[in-house]
């Protein structure tokens, strides 16, 4: 299975909870949305800038730019933005606003720098320490986790990752309905 594959599974799925009364469609849908008004607003309606540059380099981590394009190019950040300040309840914002705060915090202790001022190398090496912890809501690494999960989401629910699954063959290559099967004899 391929990563681009393998991100549309998990970003269909990646706020279950947030969209539990949803459809696949409408989340689908609402995705779709909240991607076209995000390139027609500006950024920084749930995210300060601080806030907006880490989440545009742990978008460019997570999904970077490849033989198609990335997080950041199909507009991931502001999606997040849009997507905190309109469907998130207002305590739980604040408390993944002040977790991420709080893990950036954690990389400058850790790697010296904010994870946005940090290179590539520095990225990934933090991202490798912290990828795989689990805490409470409001934990730094519940935002974390909350955060990753709208990148993947508007990076699914982008138009230009949505046309590339339209027209991905399903069943790569030639198929001949009709050829015997067996060494028969």
């Amino acid at each position: 299975m391929h990563r681009r594959q393998i991100l549309s599974v998990l970003g269909t799925a990646a706020l279950a909870p947030l969209f539990a009364p949803l459809s696949a469609r409408q989340r689908w849908v609402a995705g779709a949305d909240l991607h076209d008004r995000a390139a027609r607003q500006a950024g920084g309606r749930a995210l300060s800038p601080a806030q907006m540059a880490l989440v545009t380099s742990l978008a460019d981590t997570v999904i970077p730019r490849t033989g198609t394009p990335g997080a950041v190019d199909v507009g991931a950040p502001a999606f997040v933005d849009l997507l905190l300040a309109e469907w998130y309840p207002d305590q739980e914002r604040q408390g993944i606003l002040a977790g991420i705060d709080a893990w950036d915090a954690r990389c400058r202790d850790a790697q010296g720098n904010s994870f946005a001022a940090l290179d590539e190398k520095g990225r990934i090496a933090f991202l490798t320490l912290v990828d795989a912890e689990t805490g409470p809501a409001g934990s730094p690494a519940a935002a974390y986790a909350a955060i990753k999960n709208a990148i993947v989401f508007g990076y699914v629910t982008s138009k230009p990752v949505a046309e590339a699954e339209r027209t991905m063959p399903i069943i790569p290559g030639r198929f001949d309905g009709c050829v015997p099967v067996g060494g028969g004899g």
